[in-house]
């Protein structure tokens, strides 16, 4: 069940980012019709779950939007040059996306996890 691995990305600076090779986790990709203002339009996004064990020691942040994950172990390295961005490498990793929410159930008592959403 948690045997995907992802590659977190953390933004340091500016032109730096952090990889952060992550294995045991789950990745789910979901598709939704939303229905805004009478558009129905159909939105993308993944949910990946980090049981316990595979996230202590991470920083995990939705409140910039500048973090980023990736599906599989990739090393690429991260600069603000044009080809070497945050924004090419999401280009190129179709299987990736912006952190954009986290949900922490790590202070359950059976189960524990943080599942985080991209898109």
């Amino acid at each position: 069940m948690f045997n995907d691995t992802i590659t977190l990305y953390n933004k340091i600076s500016d032109t730096e980012w952090q990889p952060t090779i992550i294995k045991g986790v789950q990745w789910s990709d979901k598709t939704e019709k939303q229905n805004l203002n009478g558009k129905i339009s159909v939105v993308r996004y993944v949910q990946i779950t980090f049981p316990a064990g595979s996230y202590e020691g991470l920083t995990l942040q939705a409140d910039r939007e500048e973090d980023c994950i990736i599906y599989g172990s990739v090393g690429d390295v991260v600069t603000g040059e044009k080809g070497s961005r945050i924004s090419d490498l999401l280009k190129k990793y179709p299987k990736s996306g912006r952190i954009q929410s986290i949900n922490d159930n790590s202070n359950r008592r059976h189960l524990k996890n943080i599942k985080v959403v991209i898109a």
